[in-house]
């Protein structure tokens, strides 16, 4: 009955928190005004030795919050209260487990100058020296407790500071930490200074970042240094339809646990560039990173997202398409270096190959490789580097180490008003030992190819169909995929989709990971039920990821906003 009693204690928690939402929203505060959102993520745990989903203590679980927001012309004031006491499974690995008020600020702005005591998130140019972000499927939560300060004293001018201690999951006790983060950045944005420079198509600004963390330090053979310091230096230009932006980012003696205690610079270089016109753009990316893992406290091991200061854009296309979600790159803060191209072509409409509404093909490549590393003496007969500088790396020199290519093209395809499709090839070499942890893994190289097929049967009715298939020798073997949606609007949404990895080497984990859903949407909630299997892998989301163990079982999910 244990988990009748878990089920009871969310499933009451969440009726309390969905109802006070609700009643919230009909609230008013003398002139100012009450909105939020609310959102219960749960699911039935069922085990399945064939998937790897083992029996959990706890069948029942939920994720669950629920935000609210006061504001008053220029006053606004916020908080957030989460309850993860018996969280999904995959948030539990993680450690993100517990419950309480996580989020709270108070925050007064007008058109020169915005400041906000509390908790806040902010990011500095591209992230290269600050983000402090919220990625709630990833479980990352990287807001600061603190005050901020946003300055705008002259159009076109913007000042910013920050100070603050980072969340660390739900360690609440704030008092007892020896680490805070402090931050300044500066850009001028000639476009809004100067308004003829829009007017004939320019834009231009320069930025730049300083932060610091501090960490009381207290080794005395490795001599830590309590302030480590990072600043960064931005610009971007454009003129009608060309753009460029670049960024180079330095830090200063940082040994961690991520570098193995090495005193080595760190270095960040993003540049991109692009050209648009009409039915043409073309973008061009390249970024070196090299030691530039920084994070609060200097111990996390780095399989964990877990304060992180700053973020490093990855630059490698993303995609929906399922079968390529195991195989989405990871960015690699303390060494990578690689390049990314696009060409977006629109084939005119009305002609013999573009048809009569055109047709969108789009050509993409990127390829990522370690850092050539060329290491000095050990500190110590283990071959320890800790203490010392470590290795010297030539800036735009490629390691020997290839962690990711793709090499990808799509076409889409409207036919009549009601039919559309979109075809897609990729050929993905993944580095499985370097990116994942999987010591004496060959490298995967994998040939993925997809169909989206959709038909608009009138303006309320659309059906979907997605196929895919994905051929590999390495890793867990050749997979199939498909996926039928059919919606109605506004309200209601099923689906019905299966991946087969017929091609596992384990014959007898030749399974069938499917999964059903229906959803139905009334003005600003929506309610969603699943039944199916999930299987274990990497999920992804802007060059971020997480491992996610297999699970199998029966979700519901309830969003609403107010």
């Amino acid at each position: 009955m244990r988990y009748l009693e878990l089920f009871l204690q969310t499933f009451f928690i969440s009726i309390i928190l969905f109802c006070a939402s609700n009643s919230f929203s009909q609230t008013k505060i003398g002139s100012g005004q009450i909105s939020g959102n609310f959102m219960f993520d749960g699911m039935f745990y069922m085990p399945d030795s064939v998937i790897g989903a083992a029996e959990t203590d706890d069948k029942v679980r939920a994720n669950t919050y629920l935000n609210l927001l006061y504001t008053n012309g220029g006053f606004s004031a916020g908080l957030r209260y989460e309850f993860y006491l018996y969280p999904l499974v995959d948030f539990e690995k993680i450690g993100y487990k517990g419950q309480g008020i996580t989020n709270f600020f108070g925050e007064y702005k007008n058109d020169y100058i915005e400041v906000t005591a509390g908790t806040f998130y902010e990011q500095f140019g591209n992230g290269f020296a600050l983000r402090a972000y919220e990625e709630r499927t990833l479980g990352i939560d990287n807001s600061l407790l603190g005050v901020k300060i946003h300055a705008k004293p002259y159009n076109g001018i913007h000042l910013k500071g920050v100070w603050g201690i980072e969340r660390k999951n739900f360690d609440f006790d704030y008092l007892s930490r020896r680490d805070f983060v402090r931050g300044l950045d500066a850009e001028i944005n000639f476009g809004e200074m100067i308004s003829a420079m829009g007017e004939k198509g320019f834009t231009a600004a320069i930025g730049g970042s300083f932060v610091s963390k501090y960490e009381k330090a207290d080794d005395p053979v490795l001599k830590l240094p309590a302030n480590v310091a990072l600043w960064a230096a931005r610009l971007q230009f454009g003129f009608k339809g060309f753009r460029i932006e670049a960024e180079y980012a330095g830090k200063i003696n940082d040994p961690n646990y991520t570098n193995g205690y090495i005193y080595k610079n760190g270095v960040a270089f993003l540049a991109t560039a692009s050209y648009s016109m009409k039915g043409l753009g073309v973008s061009a990316s390249f970024v070196r990173t090299d030691n530039m893992d920084f994070r609060s406290q200097r111990d996390i091991i780095s399989s964990t997202n877990l304060l992180s200061i700053n973020n490093i854009p990855v630059i490698t296309k993303t995609y929906s398409y399922k079968l390529l979600g195991d195989y989405g790159y990871s960015t690699q803060p303390n060494g990578q270096i690689g390049v990314q191209a696009q060409v977006n072509y629109k084939i005119p409409k009305k002609t013999k190959i573009g048809g009569k509404y055109g047709t969108d093909i789009s050509i993409a490549y990127s390829r990522m490789h370690d850092i050539e590393r060329k290491w000095g003496e050990p500190s110590d007969s283990t071959g320890s580097y800790k203490g010392t500088d470590g290795y010297k790396s030539g800036f735009f020199k490629f390691g020997k180490n290839l962690l990711y290519q793709d090499i990808g093209i799509e076409i889409s395809r409207k036919f009549t008003q009601r039919w559309r499709l979109e075809l897609a090839y990729n050929y993905i070499t993944y580095n499985l030992e370097l990116l994942q942890g999987h010591t004496g893994e060959p490298v995967v190289h994998a040939h993925n190819v997809a169909a989206d097929l959709l038909c608009n049967i009138n303006t309320k009715h659309a059906l979907r169909l997605e196929l895919q298939h994905l051929y590999t020798k390495q890793d867990c073997g050749s997979s199939l995929y498909a996926m039928l949606e059919y919606s109605i609007a506004p309200h209601w949404f099923f689906s019905v989709g299966d991946e087969w990895n017929y091609g596992n080497p384990e014959k007898g984990h030749r399974t069938h990971f499917f999964n059903v859903a229906a959803s139905y949407v009334i003005k600003t909630t929506r309610i969603s039920l699943n039944y199916g299997k999930t299987k274990d892998g990497m999920l992804c989301i802007g060059g971020v990821c997480r491992e996610v163990p297999a699970a199998y079982g029966v979700g519901l999910s309830v969003t609403t906003s107010f």
